[in-house]
Parts: C-alpha cells; sequence; structure tokens
C-alpha cells in the first residue's frame, strides 16, 4: 500500500506461529502485514532480534505515534512490546479485560478469555450493532486455525461464546489419532458422499465445519432476545460465507481494529 500520513496506530495480533500488523489512520486501515516468528523461546534475547528483524521491514518507514499489542501467547508480550518499541520508539499497550470496555463483562473468568477474543467482539460491538436505538446483538465469528464465537447481547452485555476445532486441527487429529487415515488437502470433494478414504475424510472435515459453524450459530442465537449481526473473520470466512445464510459481513481484519479501538478508546459506547 502507499506509505502512511503521519501519526499512525499500529495494531499487533500475536498468535501462536505468526504476528498480523495493522497501521491505522484514523479508524481507517491504511496497511496490514503478516509475518512468521519463531515463538518456541519466546523470551529469549534471540527470539527478540528475531522480532526486530521481522518487524523492521514492515514498520520502518511509518510514524507510529501508539501501539496496542493483542497475544494469545503471554510469554511473547514482553519481547514484543521491546522489539515494537525499539523499531518505533512509541508506547505499548496491551489488551486485556482490565482496560475500559465498550460493553459489560458477564465472562465468569475473564482473566482467561483470550485477547483476539476480547479485540474481536469489542471490534464487532462498537462497528456493527447499530445506532444507540436501534442496536442488535452481535455474533463474530473467527475462523482460523480454532473457531471462536463471541457474542454481545443487545443490552451492551458480553455474554461469552464457544471455541472449536477448525479444518486444520481437525485434520492433525485425524492424522496423528489413527494409523491408516492420510493427510489430505482441505477442499471439498466432488460428492458428500465419499467413494475413497480421501474423499470421506475431505467430506467429513469441510462439510463437518461448515455444518458445526451453521449448526452453533444457530444454537447462539437462539438464546438472544433479537436477530444477531453475524460477522465473520479469519482466513475461513470467505468459504463459510459462501455455504451459509444469515451471514452479514466479512470482516478480514476485526481482530486488529478491536485492539485499535479498545486501546485508543471510543467513550460514547462505554457503558455508564
Amino acid at each position: 500500500m502507499d506509505a502512511d500520513p503521519e501519526a499512525a496506530f499500529l495494531a499487533l495480533d500475536v498468535g501462536n506461529s505468526a504476528v498480523k500488523g495493522g497501521l491505522f489512520v484514523g479508524d481507517e486501515l491504511a496497511r496490514i502485514f503478516h509475518v512468521e516468528v519463531n515463538l518456541s523461546e519466546p523470551s529469549s534475547e534471540a527470539a527478540g532480534d528475531a522480532w526486530i528483524r521481522a518487524l523492521r521491514p514492515h514498520l520502518a518507514d511509518a510514524d507510529v505515534a501508539g501501539i496496542g499489542l493483542a497475544s494469545v501467547v503471554p510469554e511473547a508480550i514482553p519481547v514484543a512490546e521491546q522489539a515494537v518499541r525499539t523499531i518505533t520508539g512509541a508506547d505499548v499497550v496491551t489488551v486485556d479485560t482490565d482496560m475500559p470496555l465498550p460493553f459489560k463483562m458477564a465472562y465468569d473468568t475473564p482473566q482467561t478469555l483470550g485477547a483476539d477474543r476480547l479485540a474481536a467482539a469489542a471490534a464487532a460491538w462498537v462497528r456493527h450493532s447499530g445506532d444507540a436505538s436501534e442496536r442488535r446483538s452481535v455474533i463474530a465469528v473467527d475462523a482460523g486455525t480454532a473457531v471462536t464465537y463471541d457474542v454481545v447481547d443487545a443490552g451492551g452485555t458480553y455474554r461469552g461464546g464457544a471455541i472449536a476445532a477448525g479444518p486444520v486441527l481437525m485434520q492433525r487429529a485425524l492424522r496423528s489419532g489413527t494409523a491408516q487415515l492420510p493427510t489430505v488437502p482441505l477442499v471439498f470433494p466432488d460428492r458428500v458422499i465419499g467413494r475413497s478414504t480421501r474423499d470421506a475424510m475431505q467430506s467429513g472435515i469441510m462439510w463437518g465445519f461448515v455444518d458445526s459453524v451453521r449448526g452453533m450459530l444457530d444454537r447462539l442465537a437462539s438464546t438472544l432476545d433479537d436477530s444477531p449481526v453475524v460477522l465473520l473473520t479469519g482466513g475461513w470466512s470467505p468459504l463459510l460465507a459462501d455455504h451459509l445464510d444469515g451471514v452479514d459481513d466479512i470482516v478480514p481484519h476485526l481482530v486488529l481494529d478491536g485492539v485499535r479501538i479498545l486501546v485508543q478508546g471510543n467513550r460514547e459506547t462505554r457503558p455508564s
């Protein structure tokens, strides 16, 4: 993308093996990037050097005024913070449930809630729930290696959600947990009824994935008092959207937007 104007905000989503980053100018995403980082020893000095080498090409020409970081790898947070400070000189705020939130929290164990789930729920609620007089519940589905579902009801309360395996985890489980099943490409077979072991596995994994998401969305929606806004994000979201009814939007960078919203704050949406 084009070079960024001054005073960009950097949002980082740190996963188990990769880092997604986005530079925002105002509330618009001006640049995105994705880097692989070895997190086998996330707090080592070598890891810090690796972070700097991986991130510097994406940030060297950016004037970063603030940074928000969401991580599902707690041990990686200090080294990630130090790396982006070294590159940009900007302050870093780490996303957690102790910060001001745009909704009320009804999760029984907020300290265990993943920062990526919190960010996705925040962005879904702030950007997609509607005007105050016409607010609807939202369900954010992040379909990646795992599939997470996060629910904020129309009254502005985070209710929780669900966590399930995505196609990659299902593929790995079948391969590692059985003696004779092969690794198969994650694509739909020509027929639902597989006529070979390969086709049968593909049908079970891929159609099972679609139908599990459809069923979970129906089950979650049945607990709400209104018809929720359903948002998809994550690498499998385009495939899901092709096979599901009732999806309102695909938001590719929902978690990054949520990091920005949580760190920069949005006073209009905070409960009194």
